[in-house]
């Protein structure tokens, strides 16, 4: 397996233990998760932390919480349970004749994915709603690409799926998390013989800071939809 050298902030799993992130957020960490034992193994331990409060709860407050629940149920009749058809779940995601695994929490909802469409440097993309105010995409960078020199209006989240990209502070593999801000001014590429997906989630629009990329800024709502 390859070495992730980056991951989530340890507030973000716990929020995560914890059912508390914004669906988007969710899928972001959920993915990592998929490649990233040592983060599920913190996971892990809030999970049992918070189990663990549970059991130390007062017991007339969760005995009362309980029977408020079994009370709710038992006025369920029957007929008013219905059972929805499981959807079908969408394993990989296929760009040409290349293939590569779909998230596990993304897998069920393939309505929620795309279209694909091309940008500038041999750069693919589809959009994934997530009901969020930040918005997320795949993004494809085929061999020998690259995304003009910028910085960010907001924060910038990447987790890398498949292949590898490198930038000015260095490469990026699988599993990867990486979070940049206004304080990073990065040019993300592919070599001659490497392609990349990303998952990607973005709050603001890119600032394009290199000479001739600059001349998109006005246009830079395009990389933010």
């Amino acid at each position: 397996m390859t070495n992730i050298q980056f991951h989530p902030a340890d507030e973000s799993l716990e929020l995560y233990a914890a059912g508390q992130l914004d669906p988007a957020m969710s899928i972001m960490v959920s993915a990592h998760l998929e490649y990233c034992p040592e983060c599920r193994r913190r996971v892990e331990a809030a999970e049992q932390k918070m189990a663990t409060q549970l059991e130390q709860a007062q017991p007339e407050t969760m005995n009362s919480e309980l029977d408020s629940m079994l009370a709710m149920i038992m006025q369920q009749s029957p007929d008013s349970v219905i059972e929805s058809p499981q959807p079908a779940l969408q394993q990989e995601i296929t760009l040409g004749n290349k293939r590569f695994p779909m998230p596990r929490a993304l897998q069920a909802h393939p309505q929620h994915i795309g279209p694909w469409g091309r940008l500038p440097g041999k750069i693919q993309r589809a959009r994934v709603d997530a009901v969020s105010d930040s918005k997320m995409n795949f993004i494809y960078m085929d061999q020998d690409s690259a995304l003009p020199e910028h910085t960010h209006q907001g924060q910038e989240i990447t987790l890398v799926l498949a292949g590898t990209f490198i930038d000015d502070a260095g490469t990026y593999v699988p599993g990867d998390f990486i979070i940049q801000n206004a304080q990073n001014k990065h040019t993300p590429r592919t070599a001659a013989n490497q392609d990349c997906l990303c998952l990607t989630l973005l709050d603001a629009p890119l600032h394009f800071t290199s000479g001739l990329a600059s001349l998109l800024n006005p246009f830079s709502q395009l990389f933010f939809k």
